[in-house]
């Protein structure tokens, strides 16, 4: 009976350091083709769902950029306002500019970009999966 009270306060201790210290693993990045590059309109974004992963893809005449779309606040979605070329977070009203940068409101940093990969006329985005 002592043994399997010893094992059990084991066993439970174990798992809860488990809880308290974080998983260090490195987060694999994976390049997901999201299409070719004339598919999407100069100064336009279009959303994506890539796998879980909301993202959206904006092409300027600077070239093409693509960002989380979670706002950097509260995670919220944000979208793209063609009239004023800013992103919008719809909770407190953050706005972000074309490069991603938060210009206004209470988001504490810019978006998350995604570096892409052009390979012909096909681009890719390279996104963190598990």
């Amino acid at each position: 009976m002592g043994f399997g009270l010893l094992f059990g306060i084991g066993t439970l201790g174990f798992r809860f350091l488990q809880f308290l210290v974080p998983n260090r693993k490195k987060r694999q990045a994976e390049a997901v083709l999201i299409g070719a590059e004339s598919r999407i309109p100069l100064n336009e974004a279009v959303p994506m769902d890539l796998g879980g992963q909301k993202i959206v893809v904006l092409r300027t005449a600077e070239g093409i950029a693509a960002f989380s779309r979670r706002c950097t606040d509260l995670g919220c979605l944000v979208s793209w306002s063609k009239e004023r070329e800013l992103f919008v977070c719809p909770c407190h009203q953050g706005t972000f500019d074309k490069t991603g940068l938060n210009i206004a409101g209470p988001p504490p940093r810019p978006l998350d970009r995604l570096p892409i990969v052009k390979r012909g006329d096909q681009l890719y985005v390279n996104i963190q999966s598990a």
